[in-house]
C-alpha cells in the first residue's frame, strides 16, 4: 500500500534536435566571479535583470510567430490546437498538455532555505507566491558556466527535464532565465538525497529486498531514458532524490548524453528465453570518448578512453547495488589513481566476517550473481549489453517484482514528516562528477540562446493555474 505516488508530467514538444555548438570570450581567471548567493527575495534587481529575455515575460509582448534567437524580441506562443495536444502526449500521461499564460520569474518565488550547493549555483526550497506549493529552485550562475566550461551541460539537463515524463524521474514545473542566471524550478522531494536516506541508516545500508526494489525503480527510469535517446552516465546515490511517498527519482542530468532521434527499439531472440525488447538498439548508434562520471563509479571503458555506450549505465547500477547492500563501493582506492586501477584489474570480491570487524548482512547468492554481471569489465558480456533493460529485468534476481506496478507498492524507506536532517545545510560533498570534455567553440554570440523557457503541467496540478509554454521559433521548424 502506498498512500502517495510520484507524479509523472505531461508532454511537452522535444525543444531541438540536436544542440548547436557554443562559444563565448573565455573569462579570465583572475576576474572577479559574481557571486550567486540570494537574498530571501528573488524581487531583487540582480534577479530581475534582463528577465524580459524569456518571451512570455515580458508584459507588452506584441504578437508575432517569428523570432531571432540573436535578439530579445518577444513573441506570443502560437495557438495549441486540440490535434497538437494529443500529439504532444507521452506514453506515460493520459491528458493533454494543459497551456495557458503565464508571467513567472525570480520574483514569482520566495526562498525558504538553501537545500544543496555546487560549484556554479545553488538549490533553494522555495514556495511559489499566491499557493502553498513547495518546490526546488536551482539557481545556476551563468559566469560561473562560462568560466567553467559547463554551458552545455545546463543545455543537455533542460532537454531532459523538459521533455521527461517519467515517475522515477524528478519533474520540471519552469525553466527561465535572467541576464546573470538560469532557473530551474522542480518538484520538491521531501526526502531530500538517497545518499543521506542511506547514511542514516544501520550500516548505512539496506536489506537485499530493500536494495532490490530501488534497483528495479532505477532500472525503469534508465529503460526510459534510453527508449529516449540519452545515456545517464552519472547514476549515484547523490543523484537520486527520495519523494515523500518513498519513490526515488533521478536528477541532475547536466552528464548525460543524447542520440536524436533515437531508434526505434527492436526484439533480441535468444534460444533459452523468451523474445525480448530490445532497448539497446534506440542508442546502439551512440559512442562517446567523453571523460565522465564519478570516480567509485566510472565504468572500466571510461577509464581506458575507448569510448563507451549505454553499457555505462548498466555497470554503474552494479556499483549502486553493492553500495546500498554494504554501505561502500567495490573498488574504492586510497586515491583516484588506486581506484581506478581497482576498476580495471581487481575482481568483484564481497565483504565477509574475515575481513570486517562487523558480520555484514546475508546476500543471496543470486543478487551476487545479479551484480557480478553488471560489473563484468568487459562491456559487450555485461548485462544488458544485448537486449538492454529488458535483459536486466529478466534477471532471475527480479522474479519476485512485477515492474509496471512498482508505484503501488510501499517502499522500503518512507520519510516522516520531520526531515530537517537530511536537507540541513550539508552541502559540501566529497565526491563531484568529472567532466573532461573537449571545449568547442563555434560563433554563436549567446551560448544561452538555446535554453528554452518553459511551464509543464504535471498531474495533480489546479487546472485553474495558469500555465504557458514557449520555446525558440528555430527550434520548432
Amino acid at each position: 500500500m502506498s498512500s502517495i505516488r510520484p507524479p509523472s508530467a505531461y508532454g511537452t514538444p522535444h525543444f531541438s534536435r540536436l544542440r548547436s555548438m557554443f562559444s563565448h570570450k573565455q573569462i579570465r581567471e583572475h576576474e572577479e566571479i559574481l557571486a550567486f548567493g540570494l537574498p530571501d527575495d528573488f524581487g531583487n534587481l540582480q534577479h530581475q535583470k534582463g528577465i524580459k529575455s524569456n518571451s512570455w515575460f515580458n508584459h507588452d509582448r506584441k504578437k508575432s510567430y517569428s523570432s531571432s534567437t540573436s535578439s530579445l524580441a518577444t513573441t506570443m506562443v502560437p495557438p495549441i490546437t486540440e490535434e497538437k495536444k494529443r500529439m504532444n502526449r507521452r506514453s506515460y500521461a493520459t491528458n493533454s498538455v494543459k497551456i495557458k499564460q503565464v508571467q513567472v520569474g525570480p520574483s514569482s518565488f520566495s526562498k525558504i532555505r538553501l537545500l544543496g550547493k555546487g560549484d556554479v549555483g545553488q538549490v533553494y526550497l522555495v514556495r511559489q507566491k499566491g499557493t502553498e506549493r513547495l518546490l526546488a529552485m536551482k539557481v545556476l550562475s551563468k559566469k560561473e558556466m562560462l568560466r567553467r566550461n559547463k554551458v552545455k551541460r545546463v543545455l543537455a539537463e533542460q532537454e531532459i527535464l523538459s521533455s521527461a515524463n517519467h515517475p522515477f524521474i524528478v519533474s520540471l514545473h519552469h525553466s527561465f532565465q535572467s541576464q546573470d542566471h538560469v532557473y530551474f524550478v522542480m518538484e520538491y522531494c521531501l526526502g531530500g538525497e538517497f545518499f543521506r536516506a542511506l547514511q542514516s541508516r544501520p550500516g548505512r545500508c539496506l536489506n537485499e529486498e530493500g536494495a532490490k526494489f530501488y534497483a528495479a525503480e532505477v532500472i525503469s527510469a534508465l529503460e526510459y531514458l534510453h527508449l529516449q535517446g540519452f545515456i545517464y552516465r552519472d547514476l549515484k546515490p547523490e543523484n537520486i532524490l527520495l519523494h515523500e511517498s518513498g519513490h526515488l527519482m533521478l536528477s541532475d542530468f547536466d552528464l548525460s548524453k543524447q542520440f536524436l532521434p533515437p531508434s526505434p527499439p527492436g526484439i533480441f531472440n535468444s534460444p533459452n528465453a523468451p523474445p525480448l525488447v530490445d532497448t539497446r538498439l534506440c542508442i546502439a548508434q551512440l559512442r562517446t570518448n567523453s571523460f565522465v562520471g564519478t570516480e567509485e563509479y566510472i565504468a572500466p571503458e571510461v577509464i581506458q578512453g575507448r569510448g563507451h555506450t549505454s553499457n555505462v549505465d548498466w555497470w554503474t547500477l552494479g556499483i549502486l547495488v553493492y553500495e546500498m547492500l554494504y554501505g561502500t563501493t567495490p573498488f574504492k582506492g586510497g586515491n583516484r589513481n588506486e581506484t581506478f586501477y581497482n576498476v580495471l584489474s581487481k575482481k568483484t570480491e564481497f565483504p565477509s566476517a574475515k575481513h570486517k570487524k562487523k558480520q555484514p548482512q546475508a546476500v543471496s547468492n543470486q543478487c551476487k550473481a545479479f551484480v557480478r554481471q553488471l560489473l563484468v569489465k568487459e562491456e559487450n558480456k555485461r548485462l544488458g549489453s544485448k537486449a538492454g533493460a529488458s535483459e536486466v529485468k529478466t534477471h532471475p534476481f527480479f522474479k519476485s517484482i512485477k515492474f509496471a506496478l512498482l508505484r503501488h507498492m510501499t517502499p522500503p524507506i518512507v520519510p516522516g514528516n520531520n526531515l530537517s536532517v537530511l536537507t540541513q545545510n550539508n552541502n559540501d560533498f566529497s565526491e563531484t562528477s568529472i567532466d573532461e570534455s573537449e571545449y568547442i567553440c563555434t560563433s554563436m554570440q549567446d551560448p544561452f540562446s538555446k535554453f528554452n523557457s518553459v511551464t509543464l503541467y504535471h498531474e495533480g496540478d489546479s487546472d485553474t493555474e495558469t500555465i504557458a509554454l514557449s520555446d525558440n521559433e528555430d527550434d520548432r521548424k
